[in-house]
């Protein structure tokens, strides 16, 4: 009988392990049920149109499980959208507080409350979350940061992050934006020395240079007015317009203009109309008119330019004295045309303005605004 009683006692065992078992999955799959029923019945409140009870049972629900994370995550982009950030913001912080979630989740979330605060207007809170995840190596909170202290005009910070995380700067955006800080700090504390940090990023910057070059040529220093700036015309050729007479003044200065001509002739193949009108000026200085009119009317026929055809018409104009009222009447015309149109447009969204910014107005991005470019560009 004992024999017996031993022998039963593994079966017995594995029958308790057996029901102990089914008795979980029953309680979970029960949970699970109990879940998904809430879930649908908050579904079924928006399907009927009782949209504020439907989101409330639905952020009530996310209290009991974060299961479906996506769901909840599309939920709080709903409220943004209909600008109920209120309810956004209190599903991300339900969300970040819960234990189980994956941390790269969690990442994710606080990335997305800090969209909330900036939006509600809130920056100290949107601040603190973010600074969290740039200390936590989390690149995608880089630009919401840099546009957090671009809009709050707190260059400093933005400068003391890049020192303290500068690896996480890697592309030529988030650079150019630490560039124009370190700019914006030289210019509140007149150190020209935070122009010169701002070359040394990973990537070169637009305004550093143009500020260096800038501040040389405002204290007559020719030779590194025009070292800095050949050099900005050299990496952003596109800027040259910007630059170019204050450029050619500096050469005039030191008596080397046919130096200033060489670098003309360098920038000539990728040149908007600024450039070519320079190469045709220092042929006609050179006593080429002729070569000037033939080398310009070329590449108007190429590249439709107003500016290219006033100019146009002003060598036409000395070259043939009868027609030089007729000439003169006709360009006064295109000039007044161009005086009506933006000198300056984003390369990003497509802003124009009379006004150079380094900011866009616009879009927000930094170094974005350049010299237009086309038929009535530079």
């Amino acid at each position: 009988m004992i024999e017996l009683l031993f022998l039963l006692l593994p079966v017995a065992a594995a029958y308790g392990y057996v029901m102990g078992k089914n008795s979980a999955k029953n309680l979970a799959h029960e949970q699970n049920r109990k879940i998904t029923s809430e879930y649908s019945k908050g579904l079924k409140f928006l399907l009927d149109r009782e949209e504020d009870q439907g989101l409330e049972h639905l952020i009530q629900l996310l209290e009991v499980s974060a299961d479906s994370v996506e769901h909840y995550l599309t939920l709080a982009t709903l409220f943004r959208k209909r600008g109920e950030l209120d309810r956004a913001i209190k599903i991300h912080e339900l969300l970040i507080e819960q234990p189980n979630l994956d941390i790269e989740l969690v990442k994710s979330c606080r990335l997305e409350l800090a969209k909330d605060y900036i939006m509600a207007g809130l920056l100290d809170g949107a601040e603190s979350n973010l600074v969290v995840l740039v200390k936590a190596g989390f690149e995608d909170a880089l630009e919401p940061m840099i546009q957090l202290y671009s809009q709050t005009r707190d260059w400093q910070k933005g400068v003391n992050m890049y020192e303290a995380y500068s690896d996480l700067f890697s592309d030529k955006a988030s650079c150019a934006a630490i560039a124009n800080f370190y700019c914006e700090v030289a210019i509140e504390s007149k150190d020209i020395k935070f122009f010169e940090q701002a070359t040394k990023l990973n990537h070169q910057a637009i305004r550093p240079l143009y500020e260096l070059g800038l501040d040389a040529h405002g204290r007559q220093d020719n030779v590194k007015a025009i070292y800095y700036w050949r050099k900005l015309t050299s990496e952003f050729p596109q800027i040259a317009p910007l630059i170019i007479n204050d450029l050619q003044t500096c050469y005039e200065s030191l008596n080397i203009s046919e130096e200033f001509y060489g670098l003309v002739g360098e920038l000539l193949p990728n040149a908007g109309v600024t450039i070519k009108i320079k190469h045709c000026q220092g042929l006609v200085e050179s006593g080429k008119v002729t070569e000037a009119i033939v080398f310009l009317t070329d590449s108007l026929k190429r590249e439709p330019s107003i500016r290219g055809f006033s100019y146009l018409l002003q060598l036409l104009s000395a070259k043939n004295v009868r027609i030089q009222d007729v000439l003169e009447e006709i360009d006064n015309l295109v000039t007044s045309y161009i005086s009506t149109k933006p000198d300056y447009q984003c390369n990003k969204c497509g802003f124009t303005s009379h006004k150079l910014y380094w900011l866009c107005p616009s879009c927000k991005t930094w170094e974005s605004v350049v010299p237009s470019r086309g038929l009535d560009g530079y």
